[in-house]
Protein backbone atom coordinates (compact mmCIF):
# COMPACT_ATOMS: atom_id res chain seq x y z
CA UNK A 1 0.00 0.00 0.00
CA UNK A 2 1.49 3.46 -0.91
CA UNK A 3 1.90 6.18 1.49
CA UNK A 4 -0.08 9.35 1.59
CA UNK A 5 3.46 11.75 1.69
CA UNK A 6 4.43 9.55 -1.74
CA UNK A 7 1.06 10.28 -3.47
CA UNK A 8 0.99 13.89 -2.62
CA UNK A 9 4.41 13.99 -4.38
CA UNK A 10 3.69 12.49 -6.90
CA UNK A 11 0.19 14.78 -8.14
CA UNK A 12 2.49 17.76 -6.67
CA UNK A 13 4.93 16.93 -9.15
CA UNK A 14 2.71 15.97 -12.43
CA UNK A 15 3.23 12.44 -12.09
CA UNK A 16 1.70 9.27 -11.56
CA UNK A 17 2.66 7.54 -8.49
CA UNK A 18 4.11 4.59 -10.50
CA UNK A 19 6.52 6.58 -12.82
CA UNK A 20 7.68 8.59 -8.96
CA UNK A 21 8.21 4.68 -7.46
CA UNK A 22 9.34 3.14 -10.78
CA UNK A 23 11.30 5.65 -12.92
CA UNK A 24 12.76 8.38 -9.44
CA UNK A 25 12.73 6.78 -6.43
CA UNK A 26 14.05 3.15 -6.77
CA UNK A 27 17.25 3.39 -6.91
CA UNK A 28 18.17 -0.42 -7.24
CA UNK A 29 16.08 -3.80 -7.28
CA UNK A 30 17.83 -4.23 -4.00
CA UNK A 31 17.15 -1.37 -2.55
CA UNK A 32 13.99 -0.21 -0.61
CA UNK A 33 12.96 3.47 -0.25
CA UNK A 34 11.69 5.25 3.41
CA UNK A 35 9.32 8.00 3.91
CA UNK A 36 11.83 9.56 5.03
CA UNK A 37 14.03 9.32 1.47
CA UNK A 38 10.94 11.19 -0.37
CA UNK A 39 11.60 14.70 0.08
CA UNK A 40 15.35 14.00 -1.08
CA UNK A 41 14.14 11.90 -3.86
CA UNK A 42 11.60 14.39 -4.77
CA UNK A 43 13.99 17.40 -4.67
CA UNK A 44 16.23 15.92 -7.21
CA UNK A 45 13.16 15.10 -9.86
CA UNK A 46 12.40 19.12 -9.87
CA UNK A 47 16.24 19.62 -10.16
CA UNK A 48 16.39 17.12 -12.60
CA UNK A 49 13.24 18.91 -14.81
CA UNK A 50 14.45 22.19 -13.87
CA UNK A 51 17.45 20.90 -16.04
CA UNK A 52 16.38 20.15 -19.32
CA UNK A 53 14.15 23.22 -19.35
CA UNK A 54 17.36 25.10 -18.71
CA UNK A 55 18.62 23.27 -21.91
CA UNK A 56 15.68 23.49 -24.06
CA UNK A 57 15.63 26.85 -26.60
CA UNK A 58 13.14 29.31 -25.36
CA UNK A 59 11.07 30.45 -27.88
CA UNK A 60 12.31 34.11 -27.59
CA UNK A 61 15.63 33.05 -28.30
CA UNK A 62 14.83 31.42 -32.18
CA UNK A 63 15.02 32.93 -34.81
CA UNK A 64 11.48 34.51 -36.65
CA UNK A 65 12.44 32.46 -39.52
CA UNK A 66 12.78 29.27 -36.80
CA UNK A 67 9.39 30.14 -35.42
CA UNK A 68 7.46 30.75 -38.41
CA UNK A 69 8.93 28.19 -41.02
CA UNK A 70 6.95 25.63 -40.04
CA UNK A 71 3.66 28.04 -39.64
CA UNK A 72 3.96 29.07 -43.18
CA UNK A 73 4.96 26.15 -44.49
CA UNK A 74 1.55 24.35 -43.40
CA UNK A 75 -0.30 27.90 -44.42
CA UNK A 76 1.36 27.51 -48.12
CA UNK A 77 0.54 23.99 -48.18
CA UNK A 78 -2.96 24.98 -47.20
CA UNK A 79 -4.10 27.67 -49.60
CA UNK A 80 -4.51 27.83 -52.94
CA UNK A 81 -3.44 30.50 -53.69
CA UNK A 82 -1.75 30.63 -57.58
CA UNK A 83 0.85 33.35 -58.39
CA UNK A 84 0.09 34.65 -61.97
CA UNK A 85 2.44 32.88 -64.44
CA UNK A 86 4.19 35.23 -66.68
CA UNK A 87 3.34 38.49 -65.13
CA UNK A 88 4.78 40.93 -67.33
CA UNK A 89 7.93 43.11 -65.59
CA UNK A 90 7.85 46.81 -65.20
CA UNK A 91 10.51 47.52 -68.10
CA UNK A 92 7.24 45.50 -70.70
CA UNK A 93 4.82 47.52 -68.85
CA UNK A 94 6.61 50.97 -69.82
CA UNK A 95 7.40 49.80 -73.49
CA UNK A 96 3.45 48.77 -73.57
CA UNK A 97 2.81 52.04 -72.56
CA UNK A 98 5.39 54.20 -74.94
CA UNK A 99 4.40 51.92 -77.98
CA UNK A 100 0.19 52.88 -77.21
CA UNK A 101 1.14 56.27 -76.78
CA UNK A 102 2.65 56.31 -80.00
CA UNK A 103 0.20 54.70 -81.58
CA UNK A 104 -2.13 57.64 -80.50
CA UNK A 105 0.01 60.08 -82.05
CA UNK A 106 -1.97 63.11 -83.25
CA UNK A 107 0.20 66.28 -84.28
CA UNK A 108 -0.20 69.59 -86.10
CA UNK A 109 1.86 72.36 -87.52
CA UNK A 110 3.76 73.34 -90.60
CA UNK A 111 4.97 70.58 -92.98
CA UNK A 112 7.28 71.45 -96.11
CA UNK A 113 8.81 69.33 -98.51
CA UNK A 114 12.35 68.26 -100.07
CA UNK A 115 13.13 66.95 -103.64
CA UNK A 116 15.47 67.08 -106.50
CA UNK A 117 18.59 68.17 -104.14
CA UNK A 118 18.50 64.92 -102.16
CA UNK A 119 17.35 62.57 -104.53
CA UNK A 120 19.37 59.55 -104.31
CA UNK A 121 20.83 60.28 -100.90
CA UNK A 122 20.48 58.11 -97.83
CA UNK A 123 17.53 58.31 -95.43
CA UNK A 124 18.03 57.96 -91.86
CA UNK A 125 16.62 54.29 -91.80
CA UNK A 126 18.79 53.66 -94.62
CA UNK A 127 16.96 53.51 -97.51
CA UNK A 128 17.88 55.74 -100.65
CA UNK A 129 15.60 58.54 -100.63
CA UNK A 130 12.99 59.39 -103.88
CA UNK A 131 11.39 62.43 -104.18
CA UNK A 132 8.40 60.45 -105.94
CA UNK A 133 8.04 58.21 -103.17
CA UNK A 134 5.45 58.46 -100.64
CA UNK A 135 7.56 59.53 -97.52
CA UNK A 136 8.31 61.80 -95.03
CA UNK A 137 11.06 62.95 -92.13
CA UNK A 138 10.30 63.57 -88.79
CA UNK A 139 12.13 64.32 -85.35
CA UNK A 140 10.96 61.91 -83.18
CA UNK A 141 8.12 59.69 -84.29
CA UNK A 142 9.54 55.85 -85.02
CA UNK A 143 11.38 54.85 -88.26
CA UNK A 144 9.65 52.85 -90.68
CA UNK A 145 6.01 53.75 -89.12
CA UNK A 146 3.11 54.93 -91.43
CA UNK A 147 1.39 58.37 -90.83
CA UNK A 148 -1.83 60.05 -92.49
CA UNK A 149 -1.14 63.67 -93.26
CA UNK A 150 -4.17 65.61 -94.07
CA UNK A 151 -4.11 69.53 -95.49
CA UNK A 152 -5.67 71.57 -93.32
CA UNK A 153 -6.68 73.84 -96.05
CA UNK A 154 -7.83 71.81 -99.02
CA UNK A 155 -8.78 68.56 -97.12
CA UNK A 156 -6.36 66.54 -98.96
CA UNK A 157 -4.54 63.54 -97.01
CA UNK A 158 -2.19 60.88 -98.19
CA UNK A 159 -0.26 57.91 -96.05
CA UNK A 160 3.61 58.08 -95.89
CA UNK A 161 6.34 56.33 -94.53
CA UNK A 162 8.80 57.82 -91.52
CA UNK A 163 11.97 57.00 -93.05
CA UNK A 164 14.14 60.07 -92.35
CA UNK A 165 14.81 63.00 -89.85
CA UNK A 166 14.06 66.40 -89.96
CA UNK A 167 13.24 69.37 -90.45
CA UNK A 168 15.84 71.10 -87.90
CA UNK A 169 14.92 74.66 -89.45
CA UNK A 170 12.10 76.97 -88.51
CA UNK A 171 9.02 75.55 -86.78
CA UNK A 172 8.10 73.24 -89.14
CA UNK A 173 7.28 69.74 -87.89
CA UNK A 174 7.46 67.76 -90.76
CA UNK A 175 9.05 67.59 -94.11
CA UNK A 176 7.37 65.69 -96.98
CA UNK A 177 9.05 64.45 -100.15
CA UNK A 178 8.00 65.77 -103.41
CA UNK A 179 5.75 63.34 -104.49
CA UNK A 180 3.79 63.28 -100.53
CA UNK A 181 3.67 67.07 -101.20
CA UNK A 182 2.15 67.29 -104.92
CA UNK A 183 -0.90 65.34 -103.57
CA UNK A 184 -1.57 67.73 -101.03
CA UNK A 185 -1.12 70.16 -102.83
CA UNK A 186 1.39 71.89 -101.59
CA UNK A 187 4.13 71.74 -104.48
CA UNK A 188 3.64 75.38 -104.87
CA UNK A 189 3.10 77.69 -102.12
CA UNK A 190 6.27 75.06 -100.45
CA UNK A 191 4.21 74.79 -97.21
CA UNK A 192 1.00 73.82 -95.62
CA UNK A 193 -0.04 73.51 -91.49
CA UNK A 194 -1.13 69.85 -91.79
CA UNK A 195 -2.48 67.38 -89.37
CA UNK A 196 -0.52 64.05 -88.60
CA UNK A 197 -2.08 60.91 -87.33
CA UNK A 198 -0.26 57.51 -86.77
CA UNK A 199 -1.80 55.08 -88.87
CA UNK A 200 -0.75 50.85 -88.91
CA UNK A 201 0.03 50.59 -92.61
CA UNK A 202 0.34 52.30 -95.75
CA UNK A 203 -3.09 50.98 -96.74
CA UNK A 204 -5.24 52.31 -93.24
Amino acid sequence: MHSPLKFFIAVSLGLSFTQVSNADLVQNSSSSVSDNDIPSLAAKVLNRDNYNNQNLPSLESLSISQRSNDTVRRQALNSKVELPQDEPSVIDRLNSVASNTVRRFTQTGVASWYGRQFHGRKTANGDTFDMNALTAAHRSLPLNCYIRVTNKDNGKSVVVKVNDRGPFHGNRVLDLSYGAAKKLGITNSGTAKVSIERVESPNS
